[in-house]
């Protein structure tokens, strides 16, 4: 173990600037992680009525579903932690195959990857921690009123227990991303073949969504088990719907940008998926809160404190997680071009124009998220299929607004990469030493 700890300090010290972005980025996400787990530990600890602008927080039936909702903001922090930990991928793979060639066996490569990885999340752990119990302190000295009853205290045991689980999680995430290192010990060009996702995870939504019928027509009022059936299959199925688009726009391609962003995603659509899983959820989920809206404007209770509070903060929460989300898609973005480099050098030195380039990242983000946003928005409408009697126009509306929002964040990831692809397709990359 020390030596391990030793070795890890060393590769830290002696890392590309891009290893250290990545560092940079998992302790952030750690910190974002611990932040959201702490709230949650913070809120289930609440005692006594507070102020009903806090929203479903003020009231104590209401707070296990909102420590709920901030611990399901974690999921696009962990696809962002798993993307952040394949950045840079190739750099670590020729320091470890080195590793390898030197005697390494591969459990302590694999170790070694785990403890990279680690020793980032508990800076951002602790990092997150310190922050959070600051602010905290700052909040109830300015918003709670001294002579109220409420206990709002930090629970010690659930936060060490939310700082224990981000590390593990981050553990787990190195040892997952580095999985592919230990192949060979001349592994520096060799990677293990990427498997297309499984296609049968389409089914999975329409399985839910005939549940969701069938438990609804036999008098089951809250049909649980379709709900939660769609949610993982929408999580499951965005890799595949992502691939099923690209090949069929591939098909269909009518200009060379169409074809080679069609055919990248085609072979490597997991990123995508996994990162748009997390963006669809919160399509669906704010296509649902539009059904609750549309109830409470029905009831003319919408400008009550409780619900306008709830409903502003559940958006805000929605709006943070495609946040997050698209900011993992800016680090596939650089793990592509730092992957990819040489090959869209060549491209630029060839003749393709800068432009052209920047219009393939575009259109790659079109197809891969306008198939699981569209699809995710429907889900959010399945309240229409069991016969809900309610105002519909504002659930649609909202509908087409959350996955218009879902697609922009896409895009806007695309769009914001262009001076990381400007710096990569540079002649150097072309040189052979």
């Amino acid at each position: 173990m020390r030596s391990l700890l030793s070795v890890t300090g060393m590769l830290a010290r002696g890392g590309t600037p891009a290893e250290r972005t990545r560092r940079r980025l998992m302790a952030a996400g750690a910190m974002l992680a611990t932040w959201f787990l702490f709230g949650a530990a913070n809120v289930l600890a609440l005692r006594g009525h507070l102020s009903e602008w806090l929203g479903p927080a003020s009231q104590p039936g209401t707070r296990g579903g909102t420590a709920f909702a901030l611990v399901v903001l974690v999921l696009p922090v962990t696809a962002f932690l798993y993307q952040s930990s394949r950045l840079a991928t190739a750099d670590r793979e020729r320091r470890l195959s080195a590793l390898r060639l030197a005697g390494a066996t591969p459990s302590q490569v694999r170790l070694l990857g785990a403890a990279e990885t680690t020793r980032a999340a508990l800076i951002g752990t602790v990092t997150g921690a310190a922050t959070y119990l600051l602010l905290q302190w700052v909040a109830r000295r300015l918003l709670l009123d001294p002579r109220s009853p409420a206990n709002v205290g930090v629970p010690p045991l659930l936060c060490a227990a939310a700082m224990v689980l981000v590390i593990a999680a981050a553990a787990v995430s190195g040892l997952l991303a580095g999985r592919h290192v230990v192949a060979t010990p001349l592994g520096v060009t060799v990677r293990a073949n990427r498997r297309p996702p499984r296609p049968y995870a389409i089914a999975l939504p329409v399985v839910g969504l005939v549940l969701i019928t069938g438990l609804r027509f036999l008098g089951n009022p809250v049909p649980l088990a379709g709900v939660v059936l769609l949610v993982v299959g929408l999580l499951f199925s965005s890799s595949s719907l992502v691939r099923l688009s690209a090949r069929v726009t591939g098909r269909r391609a009518r200009s060379a940008e169409t074809l080679l962003a069609a055919r990248a995603l085609e072979a490597d659509a997991r990123p995508w998926g996994r990162t748009l899983s997390v963006v669809g959820l919160a399509v669906a989920v704010g296509t649902i809160t539009g059904w609750a809206e549309a109830e409470m404007l029905m009831e003319r209770r919408a400008t009550e404190a409780f619900w306008l509070s709830s409903f502003v903060l559940v958006d805000l929460a929605l709006l943070v997680a495609i946040a997050v989300a698209a900011s993992a898609l800016l680090v596939h973005h650089a793990e592509y071009f730092l992957e990819r480099g040489p090959v869209l050098s060549t491209l630029r030195a060839t003749g393709t124009p800068e432009v052209a380039l920047r219009r393939v990242l575009v259109r790659q983000a079109l197809i891969a998220s306008v198939p699981v946003c569209v699809v995710a928005a429907l889900m959010g409408l399945y309240p229409l299929v069991i016969g809900i009697r309610i105002w519909i126009l504002w659930p649609v509306t909202r509908a087409v607004l959350m996955a218009a929002l879902g697609i922009l964040a896409a895009v806007l990831s695309a769009a914001l990469s262009r001076r990381r692809l400007r710096r990569t397709v540079t002649p150097a990359l072309l040189r052979v030493e």
